[in-house]
């Protein structure tokens, strides 16, 4: 029985081609249901209120979080497992987790760049509202009173 099942399905190329389109349709929506999902999150780049960092333009941030200019600053990243961090990433760099740890792989292998140290946002906060130096991000409905948005990015394309 199942021999004619493979072979039902490796002889007939118009159902065989029919259950790739589908499993490839089923991939893209589910990439795009991830996409969403992470773009839906708005997240803000804050640091302490007091802070000597009054603003942040969105290169200048890509260059403090991605690159490694960090202008004497410490920047903090969530851990992989927060949605918050993918949404960051998407919106600051458009690219997901996957492709900024390629990018940030390469960075560092090459010596060009060290990532941001990662904390959950239960460590992040007191960090950020003790130290002026931090600068960090988290979902804009986190953010508590005492920290200061530099740059919020939600909805951004």
């Amino acid at each position: 029985m199942s021999s004619r099942w493979r072979w039902t399905i490796s002889s007939d190329p118009w159902r065989r081609d029919g259950l790739c389109r589908q499993a490839a349709a089923l991939a893209l929506v589910a990439l795009g249901c991830l996409a969403a999902s992470a773009q839906a999150i708005e997240v803000a780049i804050v640091v302490r209120a007091d802070s000597a960092l009054t603003g942040l333009s969105r290169d200048d941030a890509y260059a403090m979080f991605v690159l490694d200019q960090r202008r004497g600053y410490t920047t903090f990243d969530l851990p992989d497992t927060d949605p918050a961090r993918e949404a960051f990433y998407q919106h600051l760099a458009g690219k997901n987790l996957a492709m900024m740890r390629g990018l940030r792989a390469r960075l560092v292998f090459s010596g060009q760049a060290r990532p941001p140290r990662q904390l959950g946002s239960a460590e992040l906060i007191p960090l950020l509202l003790h130290d002026p130096k931090a600068v960090g991000y988290l979902p804009i409905e986190l953010v508590p009173p005492g920290l200061r948005v530099l740059l919020p990015l939600g909805d951004i394309p």
